[in-house]
């Protein structure tokens, strides 16, 4: 006679379900409970997110890409909703693409060739993302706190998205799917822009002008340069301007009437968001990207027609007080004025770096300068002094060695990235590879005068960018 001792019951089953059902209910409840108690309203809404975690946790699981497309949305929202609600959203993006690693890591059914990582570019921002690691023993920086925190928009969040990309973002209705989300983000930011400018910024952006203190930067002469929901306003000009230039670049492409109409109409919007947002150093975003668009499109009638508007331009700007009138046109004079003050003061502070970074070839530390250094060690030298410039951020904090490292990793992209783009046969592959070389080169450019590169959302913006133009080359030709 066999024994069913053992064996459970279809009753025995459901009393099991029913007591580990009731265990975790207890468990949810005393984790809650304790929560609500230790953190207040903050753990009361980590606990009503639980859901929503679990759900996310659960597509992302399936689709890994959605991590990194969420990433970019971040990038593009964190600085406004920071302005509503005070909670470390930067962290997202850091949560969003080592989930999405680790996911591809552990999930077999997500397949994925490694072969796609041995390529120029993976290799440059890993020796960059390592270089940067080699930094945690710089007896000059300010501990690994501060170095966590700056690390990430300098090189961590490149490290990571780059091989992403290559990885699985492949096809060209991967790239639309990232031009769709530039694009829709981008009018929203124009939308909210006019918003700002014609009925006023509301509480919290007025608590961020006056209360924080950004509003000598933001206001002037009573005007206000709009920044929309962006960190400040010379991200959202620059960003705005990049947008203008690509999307005006594809609206000369080989694309059927009702899509040259649609983006010719955003570039008019996006030119008049970088227009409100009075910003000066980003001029240098159609100016070079235009450059660099006539010269790797072979143009060269155009290029010679585009320096001679350019040439005119300037000439009115140095020149004359044609246009005086117009707020944005007074503000771009100038920057052509070599006795402007702020000019001179930013001259003037890469001089103290100078003197400073004589004797530390790697430079003073990452986390020493900007927002980070004054959180970390206000009093300092690099806290003190205003870095502006990407470029001189990066010199700061890794040294003459780092600057050189990432100027070489930049220089091979538009070396390489162009000789590509020059000898692309597909007239649409072309036209997107030309929009979106251009934006890159107009965004180092545009480095020089302010921070453009490693804030968001152009810093994410680029290091999705620059994978996908090199993955242009594979894409099959496709009709009109």
């Amino acid at each position: 006679m066999k024994s069913y001792a053992n064996i459970p019951t279809k009753y025995g089953v459901e009393k099991l379900r029913s007591g580990f059902g009731l265990i975790s209910l207890l468990g949810l409840i005393v984790v809650g409970t304790g929560l609500i108690l230790v953190s207040g309203m903050a753990g009361a809404i980590i606990l009503l997110g639980l859901p929503f975690i679990v759900t996310l946790l659960a597509v992302l699981w399936s689709k890994p890409k959605l991590a990194l497309w969420g990433s970019l949305v971040m990038g593009f929202l964190i600085s406004g909703i920071s302005r509503y609600i005070s909670a470390p959203w930067g962290l997202t993006l850091d949560i969003l693409m080592v989930l999405a690693w680790l996911i591809i890591l552990l999930n077999k059914e997500v397949k994925v060739n490694w072969k796609f990582l041995k390529n120029d570019i993976v290799i440059f921002s890993t020796i960059w993302m390592v270089y940067l690691i080699f930094e945690i023993v710089n007896p000059a920086g300010n501990g690994l706190v501060a170095w966590f925190y700056a690390m990430r928009g300098l090189g961590f969040y490149q490290a990571l998205s780059i091989p992403l990309i290559f990885l699985l973002f492949r096809d060209r209705k991967d790239f639309m799917i990232f031009l769709n989300i530039l694009i829709v983000l981008s009018l929203i930011g124009v939308a909210w822009g006019f918003k700002q400018q014609i009925i006023g910024v509301d509480a919290a952006e007025y608590r961020w002008l006056w209360e924080e203190d950004h509003h000598e930067e933001h206001i002037l002469h009573g005007v206000l340069r709009v920044f929309s929901f962006y960190s400040d306003a010379g991200q959202f000009g620059a960003s705005q301007a990049m947008m203008a230039l690509f999307t005006g670049i594809l609206a000369r492409g080989p694309f059927k009437f009702r899509t040259k109409v649609w983006y010719a109409i955003c570039a008019v919007l996006f030119f008049l968001g970088f227009a409100i947002s009075g910003t000066r150093g980003a001029l240098a975003v159609p100016l070079f990207g235009g450059i660099a668009y006539l010269i790797v499109n072979k143009n060269f009638k155009v290029l010679l027609g585009g320096l001679t508007a350019i040439v005119l331009v300037f000439c009115i700007l140095k020149y004359t007080f044609m246009f005086q009138g117009v707020e944005q046109v007074r503000r771009m004079r100038t920057a052509l004025d070599p006795n402007n003050k702020s000019l001179s003061v930013r001259l003037d502070n890469q001089r103290t770096f100078g003197a400073y970074l004589a004797n530390k070839p790697f430079g003073a530390g990452i986390g020493t300068a900007g927002f980070w250094g004054a959180r970390f060690n206000p009093e300092s030298l690099m806290a003190n002094t205003a870095t502006d410039s990407w470029y001189v951020k990066v010199w700061a904090e890794t040294g003459t060695v780092g600057l050189l490292i990432h100027l070489a990793f930049l220089g091979f992209v538009l070396g390489k990235g162009g000789h590509l783009v020059m000898n692309l046969k597909d007239k649409q592959s072309k036209t997107y590879a030309l929009g979106l070389y251009a934006c890159i080169v107009g965004v180092l450019f545009s480095s020089y005068g302010n921070q453009v590169f490693g804030q968001m959302p152009t810093g994410m913006v680029m290091n999705m960018a620059i994978p996908f133009l090199f993955l242009i080359k594979e894409w099959k030709p496709q009709k009109n």
